[in-house]
């Protein structure tokens, strides 16, 4: 039948191999760019590192190299961060907590401290975005990485839980004093 017009419309039936090359050539890009992705949030020097950090009480810093971004934000889509206990070294009567950036996470993020002792908090590694920029909420203190390093002196801690997250407030951690 004649469209308006006196044109006759001619349409061809979709088959299922042009469907099929289709769904292949978008598989041939999306699952490689996923993968480059992916690769690129947990490189094999993190990996060293989280286990260098958990046989050791201090962290180790970010090697050299691109700035790693917030695994929270961009992988978990703002799941909470996984607990990675921390311990705490006195140097000179100051408690000091070491905190790495290790597959674009605060490395560890959960301590213990006696309350009414100085703290202070080095937060050592290379990292953009918001992940670069930790801060305490509830102190009012806000630090940025840039250098490859934010101190935070505490100073003596009441009882209680004081949180440290990224700028966004997704990667985070806490600090009990007891």
């Amino acid at each position: 039948m004649p469209e308006q017009g006196g044109e006759e419309r001619v349409t061809r039936p979709r088959t299922w191999v042009r469907d099929a090359l289709l769904l292949v050539v978008v598989f041939a890009v999306a699952v490689p760019a996923v993968l480059l992705v992916a690769k690129s949030m947990t490189r094999d020097d993190d990996l060293k590192m989280v286990a260098a950090a958990s046989a050791s009480p201090a962290a180790l810093p970010s090697p050299t190299g691109p700035p790693q971004s917030c695994t929270s934000c961009w992988v978990d889509k703002g799941a909470p961060s996984p607990d990675f206990p921390g311990q705490t070294t006195l140097v000179d009567g100051v408690q000091v907590l070491n905190v790495g950036l290790v597959g674009g996470y605060y490395r560890p993020n959960r301590f213990t401290v006696q309350a009414g002792v100085p703290v202070k908090v080095v937060f050592t590694g290379y990292a953009q975005d918001c992940l670069g920029q930790p801060e305490f909420p509830e102190l009012g203190l806000k630090g940025d990485m840039t250098s490859g390093q934010a101190v935070f002196p505490l100073g003596e801690l009441e009882p209680g839980t004081y949180e440290f997250t990224c700028s966004m407030g997704v990667n985070e951690g806490e600090i009990t004093a007891e």
